[in-house]
């Protein structure tokens, strides 16, 4: 099942060669020069999602907050929808709070991905301290089939509810985490609960967008087992009713293109437990600016190779962890996530996402040129996008700045107009001639807008 708005594309390694060519003037070597996408992905645009967390929903600016979504190019906004919040009374659901949401999204065009989580009292058994870890009594997720059933009867009733929004919902936020998990986490426990809750959701609107785990920690290459992954993936029912699997990729100060050897992991587990291939979504990726974390200028530019290295691994969404700070404490890694401090001020992150979106938005991935190594997560990356009139710009970075500067020269293309950095800034062009376009590459991304040199090259290498 397609996500409406989303596409899937083509995996990894499905590419076929393009039959324009390509010289990297600089001592790199290349596995290909460039790979057409076979069939192509849908508008970058709709695949950019901005989070706002439940604490937003609690002040006087989450007006202004969707506002900001709406200025930085977003399309889908991720937002915690909180069974307490709802269900206050047994079976009696009170949806004011996200009706008023739901008509600030109608009216900026943004499509919610909704959170179905956060324990409720009067489904579910209290947790002292001792069991809890917490100096306040908590409530323990739904565990049985009682609390199940009211858990999934809810959230078929907010599905039906707000079923003109086309929301994503997504079954809860992280259970691998004891923080959202408590005491301990329990994967069967969570697909027991996911499984029923999928299919309750679907009995009413079938055609709803449903995914999850929203797992806190995938799989990689330093820890292949991940137990709500894995159980997650051999649960058949589960599998057949998600519409796909949800992700949190954090990479907590390693570079951006090293997911890529992750998702390699992720897949290989797939295939091993012969799990349908349903697509994969990302629903937090960040990068903090607190104290000990990145400077703000390399999260804004670890943004946009973020999303980028994303989209060549055909992730059909990716949702940046959050757009505004959610406290002001400089030492506290989860206070400094966002685009936007408390007090209002845009980070360089946030210009970033903009750029990027304002550069391909109505553009699809259509060649693989170059790309990073995905084993050593390092690398030179082109990417070419195009419009449907065949307007096409070039999205190119590289890992690693050498000591002399990079230069990457595409056979047979011109460049037409401005390059822009990643923060949005107009870039000195290199020398050009008649019969290449000739790009000076930095560890930022650049956006090259480029059109080809004769009329069979416009008729090949663009060809669908």
């Amino acid at each position: 099942m397609k996500l409406p708005g989303i596409g899937r594309g083509t995996g990894p390694g499905a590419w076929t060669l393009a039959a324009s060519g390509c010289i990297l003037a600089a001592s790199i070597a290349l596995a290909a020069c460039a790979e057409e996408v076979a069939t192509a992905p849908q508008d970058v645009a709709a695949t950019l999602a901005v989070q706002l967390t439940d604490q937003s929903l609690r002040t006087v600016r989450w007006r202004e907050d969707l506002d900001l979504a709406v200025r930085i190019g977003a399309s889908v906004v991720r937002v915690d929808f909180n069974w307490p919040w709802t269900e206050t009374e047994p079976g009696r659901y009170d949806w004011s709070t996200y009706d008023a949401l739901a008509t600030e999204f109608s009216k900026r065009r943004l499509r919610p991905l909704f959170i179905l989580h956060r324990p409720n009292r009067l489904h579910g058994r209290s947790l002292d301290s001792r069991d809890s870890g917490d100096q306040e009594p908590v409530v323990a997720p739904p565990r049985s089939a009682d609390e199940i059933t009211a858990f999934g009867r809810w959230a078929a009733a907010a599905a039906l509810h707000f079923k003109a929004l086309r929301p994503i919902w997504e079954i809860w936020n992280e259970p691998d985490g004891e923080g959202f998990w408590p005491p301990r986490p329990n994967p069967t426990e969570y697909t027991r609960l996911a499984r029923a809750t999928c299919d309750s959701i679907k009995r009413v609107v079938p055609d709803a967008f449903v995914v999850g785990p929203a797992a806190a920690e995938m799989p990689t290459v330093w820890d292949a087992t991940k137990p709500l992954v894995n159980e997650v993936l051999r649960d058949v029912g589960l599998m057949r009713c998600l519409d796909a699997v949800s992700l949190h990729t954090h990479r907590f100060g390693q570079t951006p293109e090293t997911v890529s050897r992750d998702y390699a992991v992720f897949r290989k587990i797939r295939a091993g437990l012969s799990a349908r291939e349903i697509p994969i979504v990302d629903t937090e990726w960040g990068d903090s600016v607190y104290r000990s974390g990145l400077s703000e200028a390399r999260q804004a530019s670890w943004l946009t190779r973020m999303f980028l290295t994303n989209i060549v691994e055909n992730i059909a969404l990716t949702n940046w962890y959050c757009l505004v700070d959610t406290g002001d404490d400089d030492g506290e890694m989860e206070d400094r996530f966002g685009l936007v401090t408390r007090t209002g001020r845009l980070r360089p992150a946030f210009l970033a996402y903009r750029t990027l979106s304002q550069a391909l938005r109505g553009h699809t991935l259509r060649n693989v040129i170059a790309r990073f190594d995905p084993e050593t997560a390092k690398g030179t990356t082109v990417l070419m996008f195009c419009r449907p009139d065949n307007a096409c710009k070039i999205a190119a970075w590289t890992t690693e700045m050498p000591d002399e500067p990079l230069r990457f020269v595409i056979q047979g293309w011109g460049i037409s107009g401005p390059i822009i950095g990643h923060l949005g800034q107009r870039l000195p062009s290199t020398p050009q001639d008649d019969t290449s376009a000739t790009l000076s590459l930095s560890t930022n991304v650049q956006f090259v807008p480029i059109k080809p040199l004769s009329n069979d090259q416009n008729g090949t290498a663009l060809r669908r």
